[in-house]
Formats: C-alpha cells, structure tokens, sequence
C-alpha cells in the first residue's frame, strides 16, 4: 500500500475518572442527532447504525453515569419521540467542547430521510423470542412490513412510551405477586396510552450439555464452577437469571456481587437462540434460555419458570393495520397450531385480548 495516502485520524472520547470511556464519538453524534431528530430511530438511522445498538449505546452511559439521558418527548412525531435530559444535555456539550477543541468544528451529522413510522410499516422493539420470530417471518411472507428490534424487555417498553416503536414484547414479573406484565401496564396507565396485548406463555431454564439438577447448576455457578453465558442488560431473561441466583446464593450463605463471582458474567447474548448455541459449541458451560432454542440444539434443559410473554403498544397505534394485523393473527387458529408445534410454549385463553390500562 506505501506510505502514499495514509493520514492520522483523532477520536473523541470522554472518560471518567477510573479511565471508562463513557461516550465515544459514535456516541456523542447519536445524543447530538437526538437533540435534533427528536427521535432514536432517526437518528440511528442517520448514523447508519442498528436501533438496538443505538440503545445499547444509550443504556451503557446511563449505567455508567447513574443517570437518565434521554426521556420521552411529547407532542412529536407520532404523538411521542425523544429528547435529552438536563444530563444528556449536559453531556452532549461536554463533547461538542472536546470535539471543538481537537477539530476545530462541530460534528457533521446529515439526518437520514427515512422511511419513518407511516401508517404501513410496523417496527417491533422489545424482548427476543424465537416463537415471534416465526410469526414475524410467517407475516412478512403476507406482505406486512415488519422491522424487528432485540432490544430487551426494559428497553422495548421504553421504546414504546417514547414513541419509536409500534408495539414491543415484555416478560416482566411483579416478584411481590408474581404476575407478569400486567402490573406494569397497570402502573404506567395512569399517565399514559399504554396498553397490553395478551401474548402466551413459554418455559424459561437452564440449558447444558449434559443433564443436571437445578440446584447443580445454580451451586456451580455462584461458585464459579460452570461458565456461564448471560443475556444483556435490561431483558427479561437477565432479570430473571439475577432474581434466581440471589435467592439460591441467600440460600447457600454465599455473598457478593453476581458480576464478580460469577464466571463468564459479562460473556453476553443477544438471542436465546444464540445462548444455546454458545452452550452448544462449548464456549459456555450453560445459559438461561426458552426450551425452543435447547431444543434446536439438542441440549438439556433444566426448567425455571413458565412466564408470560405478552406485548404493550400505545393506545393511538392500534389503528394502525399492520397492527390490527399483527393482533388478528394471534388470535387465528393458525398462530395457534404453530405455537404448539414448538416444545415449551403454552396457547392461554386471553391471547390477542387487548387490556386497556389496568382494567384485568
């Protein structure tokens, strides 16, 4: 290649005091194309990157600054949308000084036309799951455009609320009651549009490659006997596997952070299907996963909890026809015949009923 050509190219990052990067340049354009778009999705989009790894992005610095850097936005395309916080702003004008200061200029940043949120076109964000995979595929065939998101229950429903997704999937349990989902709804109807749309139930466990006892696996685990592969922050199978492992380690009088005692804590997926086949290859000793993806692989699966998995939308969307599609299809007799054509799914009497609020 020769030396011909070749010219240096500075990064902006800014760090924190122990040397974590807490915005990179990528970053501190995506909070800036916010403040501008009023919008995740655009400015994803503007940037060339994955919705789902723009709330990566967003959800690692404000776990990194314990503090919210983007909120709701009223009043904005599609009745929602987004924009920065006091500390996202104060954030975005901490990079745009550093960015000065070694470019000379503000960042260039062009939003994206789009194709935007029109009445044809449905956008799921929210929890993974190999079922709705299907159904998504099955619709697509049909002709519904359909753009999907894994982005975790927690960030899905936010999604949701902001008004960058139509309709977003949630497995999020009450650990006081137990139930799932409908407290959420419940408690955010009050000041929102939100509602539920009753999915299904599917079986929640450990997969491995050889069969163990749950008090095996669980034991192995909290004392780094078994390598694990985790799922990201902010889904529903995370806060599960946290909620189990911290009830076994009060029971076996072990202490300490999950993070630090736990080998292969930070070894992440972003799909069930994709933690078993880590387990699968060897590269994990086990994962938490539905009994559909051990079932691809042909692992053991040692059961945890049947859940219900259901999806929130805001009350406006639901005369949007790709969503009265999406809705009708849970309700037909052929959604029904897949779903139990697929081991550790359970068919429920209120699937694809709509619950407004916190009416039950």
């Amino acid at each position: 290649m020769g030396l011909e050509g070749i010219r240096p190219r500075v990064s902006v990052e800014l760090v924190a005091s122990n040397g974590v990067v807490v915005l990179d340049e990528v970053s501190g354009k995506l909070l800036l194309l916010i403040e501008r778009c009023g919008s995740i999705l655009c400015a994803a989009r503007s940037l060339g990157i994955a919705y789902s790894r723009a709330w990566d992005r967003i959800s690692r610095a404000e776990r990194l600054l314990d503090a919210r850097i983007v909120e709701a936005r009223r009043g904005g395309r599609g009745g929602g949308g987004a924009r920065l916080t006091e500390a996202g702003r104060e954030l975005l004008m901490l990079f745009l000084e550093a960015y000065r200061r070694v470019h000379g200029a503000d960042p260039v940043v062009d939003i994206a036309p789009g194709r935007g949120m029109d009445a044809g076109f449905l956008l799921y964000a929210g929890s993974n799951d190999p079922l709705l995979q299907r159904v998504i595929g099955v619709l697509r065939e049909e002709g519904i455009l359909i753009e999907a998101h894994w982005i975790g229950s927690l960030n899905g429903l936010a999604s949701v609320l902001l008004g960058e997704a139509d309709i977003a999937g949630i497995h999020l349990v009450d650990r006081e009651t137990g139930e799932y989902n409908v407290h959420v709804v419940g408690a955010l109807a009050r000041s929102t549009d939100i509602v539920l749309v009753r999915g299904y139930r599917r079986l929640q466990g450990f997969v491995t490659r050889r069969p163990m006892s749950l008090e095996e696996i669980v034991e192995g685990l909290l004392r780094s006997r078994l390598r694990l592969v985790n799922r990201e922050e902010g889904t529903g199978s995370r806060v599960l596997l946290e909620h189990v492992l911290s009830e076994w380690a009060g029971r076996l009088g072990i202490s300490g952070e999950l993070s630090r005692i736990v080998k292969g804590w930070n070894n992440v997926a972003k799909t069930h299907v994709e933690v078993a086949e880590r387990v699968a290859r060897g590269e994990a000793d086990v994962g938490l996963a539905v009994k559909a993806a051990a079932s691809l692989y042909g692992l053991e699966f040692t059961p945890v909890t049947w859940e219900s998995f259901d999806f929130v939308a805001r009350r406006q969307s639901l005369s949007k026809k790709p969503l009265r599609e999406f809705i009708e299809y849970l309700c037909s007799e052929e959604f029904r015949e897949l779903l139990e054509s697929i081991p550790g799914y359970e068919y429920c009497n209120e699937t694809c009923r709509v619950i407004q609020g916190a009416d039950k």
